[in-house]
């Protein structure tokens, strides 16, 4: 009795012996057994597999076989109802295409034999034409001599390819079959089953060629988009730009309402693709107000570029130098810029590299942008450092520019030893005036305020007045050159002046005086109490120091010494008064008059210092009159 057909609409999959035995060709030796397991693919159904292999009989029973085995399991996941009734139809036009092989004994005979058969010799004979290998002839044993009967999996049956036992398409109605001439398909199959799985079991997964196919476009167009990117960098840069030189000097001429000049031109790609102008001039030379640019970089807005005004969606400008006069130079240019005759216009500007200034005095090295209203009107500029640690803001205002100026643990040079924890600047710069209506540092631990005006006429001039408190005197003597060995906090008020040849040496002719007070300090190198108890003409080097309660007096600076009077000194049991002046190559001379009230003698004796700063000689010359 004939085992029980397994339903063609199911699907195995290879188990992970299986995939095994692919690998391992000693475990699955039978031929026809073993290509059945590779054409398990976990989406062919049974139906599918039949129709490759052209003997549904002998495929249900090594499908059996390797099930029980446990090569193959069958799938417990359906597929959509859509790919159901897609496998479903094409089964159906398969069935109605394809006869039977030879060697099939499953199906329905009525619908067999609505196809017209063939003659077994003729379809042997079309089987050997077909399969033009003599050596795979030689190799393939005999078919069995009933059509009918089964092969098991010990029969030795060896699957034939389905382009070798099908015949060519059944032939139209009238036309001899001796004359029938295979159809396309026909044929192509039939080139396939020249390699049999049998030659090569361990065959890749099957492609479809429509994928294969399609893979060359998106090489096809890459390769177009590089073309086409060589020949745009080509003709940018072999381009004749100085031949419209003239034409580009016209139109920012036009749009800016003052003379121009360019250097030079070329289209750069990094790191954003634009027109760049080089060694830019906006403006008279001989009125002054000039505007400097060693880099414009200008991206146009693409809608606009066929259209009779060409507005730029950013212009970056680099290397430029803003002082007020440039500032109110620009303001009038955008402002030109921003009517409707006008070739050209601006959406966003831009800086990099720029450096704000005030006749010399400024900063460098600056990025940031332009404040534009809607109307393309020049509201403000706003920069910063390359590590935003100083911030500026300008504002034009009438007859020169408002400048709001923070700081953030910020050194006036890369180098210096001020170093700025915060800083808050708020002025105005009025043509060679900038005046400071407000100035907030906090340095040296402490705070300083004040108000300043620096003038730039025939020298540069500085004047003003600030008030300080909790500021650290070791750190601001470490600072300015007298060394560490003076401790303490320092409050007081100063008013200073200066007046030098050029910036840099401003702060060495400054001039101030004011009054100050230190508590719970130290004077290091000046012990008062040792040198009164010792009471010795000679000078001596006592080394230690002078700790004190309080430390106030009078403070006058020059250009050539720091000089202290009025100074006393409260320190439990001593009072000491006097004065003492710091020489800039740090010297020191002065006077102390010491009064030590725990002793018997009540009498001050008088204290000399001499001598370099951080060592100074002490001599006590008795009592004071």
């Amino acid at each position: 009795m004939d085992p029980t057909p397994i339903d063609p609409d199911l699907i195995y999959a290879k188990t992970a012996s299986g995939e095994e035995a692919m690998q391992q060709r000693t475990r699955v030796v039978q031929r026809n057994v073993r290509m059945v397991l590779i054409l398990v693919d976990g989406n062919a159904t049974v139906a599918e597999l039949c129709d490759r292999t052209g003997n549904p009989l002998l495929t249900q029973n090594a499908l059996r076989e390797l099930e029980h085995d446990g090569f193959i399991q069958r799938r417990d996941d359906k597929d959509p109802a859509w790919t159901q009734g897609g496998r479903h139809g094409r089964r159906a036009r398969a069935n109605a295409v394809q006869p039977p092989s030879e060697f099939s004994t499953y199906g329905n005979k009525d619908e067999s034999a609505l196809i017209p058969s063939v003659a077994p010799e003729m379809t042997a004979r079309r089987s050997l034409s077909l399969s033009g290998d003599r050596e795979n002839a030689k190799t393939l044993p005999p078919p069995s001599s009933t059509p009918g009967s089964s092969g098991g999996p010990d029969s030795g049956t060896v699957f034939v390819a389905q382009g070798e036992v099908t015949p060519p398409w059944p032939p139209s109605i009238g036309a001899s079959t001796d004359q029938e001439t295979p159809s396309l398909l026909a044929r192509w199959r039939a080139r396939a089953s020249r390699r049999t799985p049998m030659d090569q079991p361990d065959l890749a997964p099957i492609r479809r060629a429509g994928k294969i196919r399609s893979l060359g476009w998106p090489l096809l167009g890459m390769l177009s988009l590089l073309l086409l990117a060589a020949v745009i960098f080509l003709t940018a840069m072999f381009f004749p730009y100085a031949l419209y030189l003239p034409a580009v000097e016209g139109a920012l001429a036009q749009s800016t309402g003052e003379p121009a000049k360019v250097g030079e031109m070329r289209v750069s790609f990094y790191p954003q693709p634009g027109l760049l102008l080089g060694k830019v001039v906006l403006g008279a030379e001989t009125e002054g107000n000039v505007v400097r640019v060693a880099e414009m970089r200008l991206q146009p807005a693409l809608a606009t570029l066929l259209s009779p005004r060409i507005v730029f969606r950013n212009v970056q400008l680099s290397g430029i130098q803003l002082t007020a006069e440039t500032m109110g130079s620009l303001a009038r240019m955008l402002e030109s810029a921003a009517r409707g005759s006008a070739r050209a216009g601006v959406s966003h500007v831009a800086l990099d590299k720029a450096e704000i200034s005030f006749s010399g005095l400024g900063v460098g090295e600056m990025k940031g942008e332009f404040g534009l209203s809607t109307d393309g009107l020049l509201q403000s500029v706003s920069l910063h450092s390359p590590d935003r640690n100083l911030q500026l803001e300008a504002r034009p205002i009438a007859g020169g520019v408002a400048i709001q100026l923070e700081g953030l643990g910020w050194r006036p040079a890369p180098k210096s030893s001020y170093l700025i924890d915060s800083l808050t600047v708020k002025g105005e710069i009025l043509g060679n005036a900038f005046v400071i209506e407000r100035m907030e540092l906090r340095i040296f631990g402490g705070l300083a305020e004040g108000t300043a005006i620096l003038r730039a006429e025939r020298q540069p001039a500085l004047a003003g007045e600030m008030s300080f408190e909790r500021i650290d005197a070791k750190r601001f003597g470490e600072a300015f050159g007298i060394g560490g060995q003076f401790e303490g906090q320092a409050a007081g008020r100063l008013k200073f002046s200066a007046t030098a040849e050029s910036w840099p040496t401003l702060l060495l002719a400054l001039y101030a005086d004011g009054e100050f007070t230190m508590d719970r300090g130290v004077l290091g190198g000046i012990d008062l109490p040792e040198a009164v108890r010792r009471v010795s003409s000679t000078p001596a080097t006592l080394g230690g120091g002078t700790r004190f309660e309080q430390l106030s007096g009078a403070i006058r600076l020059t250009p050539t010494a720091y000089r202290f009077s009025r100074l006393v000194i409260n320190a439990g049991l001593m009072q000491s008064t006097g004065q003492l002046e710091i020489s800039r190559d740090l010297q020191i001379r002065g006077r102390m008059d010491v009064q030590m009230r725990g002793r018997a003698d009540h009498n001050a004796k008088s204290v000399s210092v001499n001598g370099p700063l951080k060592s100074p000689l002490l001599q006590t010359q008795g009592a004071a009159h």
